[in-house]
């Protein structure tokens, strides 16, 4: 019947290649062409997989954790579409979690860590989290695999671009025409400090000069912090670059009673994506980022451990983050009215 290994030798093909065609992973890139000779040696040597008595003989529950912040966030539902699609084509189940809860001594730890209950985790950032929690989780052979930061257990962290998602929503102001273009994010996430340093980078790129971040909390509270921060400090810039979508909702607001309109006295783009920016008036132009593919490769991470394969950690970009350009946006005011 063929084992993985033999499928993989005879089509001149890794045996991770292998294992997405036989799982249906979506995510994995290859030809049509490679796709089709895997098939066919899997059709000739008459491969069937045996998931239940794999996971019997590997003592596997089949199941997954994904542990984030404040699950109703918005920004989360690509990364976990792609989670999920992963996951349904190993015949996975997904468990999440609410990083509120996951506190030392919590029930929900306990089951997170009971022993064969899960197979691994996926936990969006090390800091969300006590350090009571992380080393149990570093005492046991569970993979952890940290999304959205720059480090983790053992090195294992996935990120999408986020210097590249500042850069792409500022150059698409500069080429409007603006000139004073501002940054407002959170404290000093690493996520914020990417965003804040592509912004920056593509300001001086176009011989402008950058401002540093106008410090704010995280949600749609920080979007209001960051406007009343401007308006305090007699700084009128023509647009702005907000660290994510969430925050862009509570600068409308802001704007809305401050008689700032948007974009005729200020332009505003928001990184990541999510539906209530079309349902904005006007629409909010945001940054769409990778989050699907976060999720998936996540997944498959969690895979190559349990299978012993190498797999690479890093940055997720590729696809590159894409400005969706809405009317949130416009070339900057020939004659800016005081505000």
């Amino acid at each position: 019947m063929g084992t993985q290994k033999e499928i993989a030798r005879r089509a001149g093909v890794s045996v991770s290649v292998v294992s997405a065609v036989i799982n249906g992973t979506k995510h994995t890139r290859m030809s049509d062409e490679t796709r089709a000779r895997v098939e066919a040696v899997i059709e000739e040597l008459g491969y069937v997989p045996n998931d239940a008595a794999r996971a019997l003989r590997r003592q596997r529950s089949g199941t997954i954790a994904v542990v984030v912040e404040k699950i109703e966030n918005p920004i989360y539902r690509d990364m976990f579409h792609g989670i999920y699609d992963a996951a349904e084509a190993r015949g996975w189940a997904v468990v999440l979690g609410d990083a509120r809860w996951m506190r030392s001594g919590s029930h929900f730890l306990a089951r997170l860590l009971g022993q064969g209950s899960i197979d691994g985790i996926i936990l969006r950032s090390e800091g969300l989290v006590d350090d009571e929690v992380v080393a149990h989780l570093r005492a046991r052979p569970t993979p952890v695999i940290m999304v959205e930061g720059r480090h983790g257990l053992d090195g294992r962290w996935l990120a999408i671009d986020d210097a590249a998602a500042g850069r792409v929503a500022t150059q698409h102001l500069i080429d409007l025409g603006h000139r004073q273009i501002e940054f407002a994010g959170g404290e000093r996430w690493v996520p914020t400090v990417e965003r804040h340093r592509g912004y920056a980078d593509a300001m001086r790129d176009a011989g402008l000069e950058p401002r540093d971040a106008i410090r704010t909390g995280y949600g749609s509270q920080a979007g209001t912090e960051a406007l009343t921060q401007i308006i305090a400090s007699r700084r009128r810039p023509t647009a702005l670059v907000v660290n994510n979508v969430l925050s862009g909702l509570g600068l409308y607001a802001a704007a809305h009673d401050a008689g700032i309109a948007i974009p005729d006295d200020l332009s505003v783009v928001a990184i990541h994506d999510a539906d209530i920016a079309d349902d904005l008036r006007p629409p909010l132009a945001t940054v769409r980022m990778p989050m699907a593919e976060l999720g998936a490769r996540a997944v498959e991470a969690i895979a190559a451990i349990l299978e012993d394969q190498s797999t690479r950690f890093g940055l997720v970009d590729d696809p590159a983050p894409v400005l969706l350009p809405r009317a949130s946006t416009a070339p900057p005011p020939s004659s800016p009215r005081p505000w």
